[in-house]
């Protein structure tokens, strides 16, 4: 009988599973790794202090509605709703998912009476899609990173900017270790890389 050898084990799960990301990412302990990474996906547009993180199942209005899951979803120090969601596997109409989350997330900020007290002062509310096998439709095969907002069509002037989709392809980012250029290279190293690792890269390390 042949013998059969078994599938090597890494030394670090992969963050990208849904138990380890929420456990890295969404536990208050880890929080500054999260502030970090944001920080660094929005490459200076924002700077964010602290997070607070938020209920993770939003309920429809009506009963039978259904509601939205989001894989983690936290509140900024300026109000800001952050909604993360990983995607392993294909799914159709993802982009039209992203759109339902945000939409939630923007109704649910009306008041229920005095409306017009509150004159649609709408907090800004932001998605970051994490991507790992596979790509959006019609994606160009160089681009991993795309950064959505509302803009004018002839002009590319951004129309308004408290509404933002994030999509990061990690499938198509392909640098190497030595080729890490800036810090959002290195975390997207990280996010891809880190269950075939041997060690934590200096720069995650807590007494780098």
């Amino acid at each position: 009988m042949p013998k059969i050898n078994p599938p090597v084990t890494g030394k670090y799960i992969d963050p990208l599973v849904d138990f380890a990301f929420k456990k890295i990412f969404g536990s208050e302990p880890n929080k500054d790794l999260l502030i970090a990474f944001l920080n660094e996906v929005f490459r200076g547009r924002k700077h964010i202090v602290d997070l607070v993180y938020n209920k993770n199942e939003h309920p429809g209005d009506l009963k039978d509605e259904g509601a939205a899951i989001f894989d983690l979803l936290c509140t900024g120090d300026k109000g800001e709703r952050f909604l993360i969601e990983v995607q392993r596997a294909k799914q159709g109409y993802f982009k039209e998912r992203a759109l339902f989350y945000t939409s939630r997330l923007i109704s649910d900020q009306a008041p229920k009476g005095k409306r017009s007290d509150w004159g649609y002062n709408i907090a800004e509310v932001y998605l970051i899609a994490l991507l790992e096998d596979f790509t959006l439709e019609d994606s160009p095969a160089n681009t991993y990173l795309h950064d959505i907002c509302l803009c004018n069509r002839d002009t590319g002037e951004i129309f308004y900017d408290k509404l933002g989709y994030t999509y990061i392809e990690l499938s198509k980012f392909v640098k190497t270790g030595t080729d890490l250029d800036t810090d959002l290279d290195k975390w997207f190293y990280v996010l891809k890389n880190m269950s075939r690792m041997d060690k934590i890269p200096v720069y995650l390390r807590a007494d780098a």
